[in-house]
């Protein structure tokens, strides 16, 4: 396990990855809030349960955590999506678990870590009860679950966007994403809430678009053209795309230093996440944050 550190040390990296100011700020935010939640819960081991590529790129969400110290384990019910995660992991220089498993009837004891999380796929479940009953179970004290905002304005141009296209919707269930109906399945679970809030709330709305390309910033295409082997158990979406491993591990070995133009966002987006979104309050969250999310501890 890597000694802790600032989360500023993986925070550098994130802007070699050419997807646009959104998804790099969605990452500044998702780090210093996980590294907010080590300090205030004194997390030491977790389980990201199921690990996913909703960022595009395979298993990348709970990085911070081992940044930062923490023991981590992954779980996905596909090997090939697992393969390719560690690699990822392994060009950064980071260590987690791997483990292949489902997310209901998992592979893992019962109390088994500080911490039990997932990061954005809420809405693909099936049948969400009885992932938060399999994540209390294999959780000594605390699960976090994160899902999309559909409160923020973006959500609805996104959902326009797929019908004025005639595209099928594929950000999981609308009505599951509703706050009132998470919060009623945890506290139906006995689930004790502790900290309810927002995360990712830049002062851009929640849209699919690559807003480096809007300012002319000359990134090339995303690429999302790597699609992970499904199995039976694996029903988050119906397609899953990711940015081509290869060419992620490639940038972040062939990353050298930011130029001064990168310097100056990073330095934007600590200065909006530290005197807006750091203080907001979840009310305004609860309209303008990409994400929210629940922390409840495991009754006893």
């Amino acid at each position: 396990m890597r000694k802790k550190i600032e989360i500023t040390e993986l925070q550098k990296y994130f802007s070699t990855f050419g997807e646009g100011f959104g998804t790099e700020y969605e990452r500044y935010a998702l780090n210093n809030f996980i590294y907010l939640m080590i300090e205030r819960y004194g997390i030491s081991n977790l389980l990201e349960m199921p690990v996913n590529g909703v960022m595009g790129i395979p298993g990348i969400n709970s990085l911070a955590f081992a940044e930062l110290g923490c023991e981590v384990t992954v779980a996905h019910p596909s090997k090939v999506y697992l393969d390719n995660a560690k690699r990822i992991w392994d060009a950064f220089g980071l260590d987690a678990n791997f483990v292949k498993s489902n997310w209901i009837d998992s592979e893992f004891d019962d109390n088994s870590f500080d911490l039990v999380w997932n990061f954005c796929v809420y809405g693909h479940f099936g049948d969400p009860e009885k992932v938060i009953r399999e994540m209390l179970r294999v959780s000594r004290k605390y699960i976090l679950v994160e899902f999309q905002n559909i409160l923020n304005l973006g959500f609805r141009i996104h959902r326009l966007q797929h019908f004025l296209g005639k595209e099928s919707w594929d950000h999981g269930d609308p009505t599951k994403l509703r706050f009132s109906n998470v919060r009623r399945t945890i506290e139906g679970l006995k689930g004790v809430f502790v900290e309810v809030g927002g995360i990712d709330m830049p002062p851009w709305p929640d849209i699919p678009i690559n807003l480096k390309e809007i300012v002319h910033r000359g990134t090339t295409d995303l690429g999302l053209s790597k699609e992970v082997d499904k199995e039976s158990t694996d029903n988050l979406r119906p397609k899953v795309k990711l940015k081509g491993v290869n060419e992620i591990v490639s940038n972040i070995c062939d990353f050298k230093a930011k130029s001064e133009k990168e310097e100056g966002i990073l330095r934007l987006f600590n200065i909006w996440y530290n005197l807006i979104e750091k203080k907001a309050p979840f009310l305004i969250k609860k309209a303008y944050a990409h994400h929210l999310y629940i922390i409840a501890e495991k009754r006893r």
